[in-house]
């Protein structure tokens, strides 16, 4: 469990559980969609309201109905709406970042050198 609070709302970011990445890969997958039906001519309230919606519904998806909500106080501000999906997404980075580091580590201390290789030849 890895608590993180985004925009005072505490979120449970965990990139190496499974059913954590599940909900994140599908949600993902949905932003993808609604990113390719979105209206990009129109009235300019009409254009932020979807977009700021397209991320309401990831972040829903991944953490449950009204986290949204909560995350934006239920207002549709492109800025604030970016500026919370960047640190969700600087945070699941970094923790890929450094599951893959440690996994790196891991198999390299019982994988032996190309010297000690060599040497038992």
């Amino acid at each position: 469990m890895s608590l993180y609070k985004i925009n005072d709302v505490e979120l449970d970011i965990d990139m190496e559980d499974y059913d954590f990445q599940v909900k994140y890969e599908k949600a993902f997958d949905q932003l993808e969609q609604d990113e390719k039906e979105l209206q990009k001519i129109g009235r300019a309230s009409e254009i932020t309201k979807a977009y700021c919606e397209m991320f309401n519904r990831l972040f829903d998806n991944i953490f449950g109905e009204g986290t949204s909500t909560k995350l934006f106080d239920g207002k549709f501000n492109m800025s604030k709406t970016e500026q919370v999906y960047s640190e969700f997404i600087g945070i699941c980075a970094g923790q890929v970042r450094s599951m893959n580091e440690r996994r790196t580590k891991l198999a390299n201390k019982y994988k032996p050198n190309r010297a000690q290789r060599r040497a038992r030849r």
